[in-house]
């Protein structure tokens, strides 16, 4: 998956190809369908940021709808 928000997180936070897939798989969870949309780049760096990245996908859900992050 070529998407420069995801190459730069990886490069920032070091994360391997199957993080990278899993941050793509909780923004598409989260409701927003297109990397280039602000909502999925705030997404992005509030996994990364708080470290929830290694999280199971159903507890980081819960999180991201807990601070408004996640679609309904």
């Amino acid at each position: 998956m070529e998407n420069k928000l995801l190459i730069d997180l990886g490069v920032k936070y070091g994360l391997d190809s199957a993080k990278i897939s899993k941050i793509a798989a909780i923004i598409y969870q989260a409701g927003v369908q297109n990397f280039n949309e602000p909502e999925a780049k705030a997404i992005a760096e509030y996994l990364c940021e708080n470290g929830l990245i290694d999280k199971p996908s159903e507890e980081v859900m819960q999180e991201l709808k807990l601070k408004g992050l996640a679609r309904d």
